[in-house]
């Protein structure tokens, strides 16, 4: 039987529910045996919610790992298995391979940390991917289990025209890079890892220049956000690693969408210090005096 529409089975979020979930046999090899993407969801008492959206080879094996591993050493998994209405939803397709289904993450995390009541996104890695078979098809895929995830809940899945025209949409750093943005991201990277391992300069500025509509805001929270998951005690960049980034947004609106988007994605630092600021007086005078010497 050919499935080429989503598949998507909802779960009590407990092992011996999954062990027990009834899967029809036409649905099972699409669910156990190919990649899956999956969505772990609880509420609290103001009914926001806190969500994890994962991929995995192995449905069964993937979460049993979050439930005897992972809620040793996170916080976030420890409270999502010891809560009694965590629920998950196993989203399984006929032509899921295994890039599409971490672009599926990436853009699932997207929506998610933009709808309102979502309070926290618990997986921040991004996955963009390049191109690959049947990438083509992934954003009608995409939209397809966005539609039928609807059915389940509308709060937590609203349209995605709403979702789309929201400002935490608009800034979200999971949006998919462009070549140009990609290749500027990497120099940017590049050239603070050189700056902070040769430490023979007080500071270096980066200016980034582009029309209106270039992209330059995407590739900043983009670069902000890898930066700050680059710095966490976990990370494999022995340089990055242990340092603070903040992001200084003058204007109140903006100001207002990011700090959002930062608590949504766990953007602090480790002190759990804000990492979204206003600039002082102070610095706003040293800023106009160089943008005076660029003629900006």
């Amino acid at each position: 039987m050919s499935h080429l529409k989503p598949i998507i089975y909802d779960t009590a979020y407990n092992q011996k529910a999954l062990d027990q979930m009834q899967i029809s046999e036409e649905d099972e090899t699409y669910i156990l045996k190919y990649p899956t993407v999956y969505i772990v969801k609880d509420a609290d008492k103001q009914d926001n919610y806190s969500v994890y959206v994962g991929e995995t080879t192995d449905i069964k094996r993937r979460t049993v790992e979050h439930i005897t591993n992972d809620s040793k050493d996170r916080a976030d998994w420890w409270e999502l298995n010891h809560s009694n209405t965590a629920e998950m939803y196993v989203i399984g397709h006929e032509h899921f391979n295994k890039s599409m289904t971490l672009d599926i993450e990436n853009k699932m995390m997207q929506y998610m940390a933009s709808v309102d009541v979502v309070k926290r996104v618990n997986n921040r890695r991004t996955n963009q991917q390049n191109l690959y078979y049947s990438h083509n098809e992934m954003e009608k895929i995409f939209s397809e289990i966005w539609l039928k995830l609807r059915k389940f809940d509308k709060r937590l899945f609203p349209l995605e025209r709403t979702i789309r025209d929201s400002a935490l949409f608009k800034a979200s750093p999971f949006h998919k890079l462009t070549d140009e943005q990609l290749d500027a991201k990497d120099k940017i990277i590049a050239t603070i890892e050189t700056n902070l391992k040769n430490r023979t300069e007080k500071g270096k500025l980066i200016i980034v220049e582009g029309d209106a509509g270039s992209g330059k805001t995407v590739l900043m929270s983009s670069l902000f956000y890898e930066l700050n998951q680059l710095s966490k005690a976990e990370s494999e960049n022995p340089i990055l690693r242990g340092t603070s980034q903040f992001l200084l947004v003058n204007h109140d609106q903006q100001l207002k969408v990011y700090e959002e988007i930062a608590q949504k994605l766990d953007i602090y630092t480790s002190d759990k210090q804000k990492t979204v600021l206003k600039p002082t007086a102070h610095f706003r005078i040293k800023l106009a005096t160089v943008s005076k010497f660029f003629g900006q």
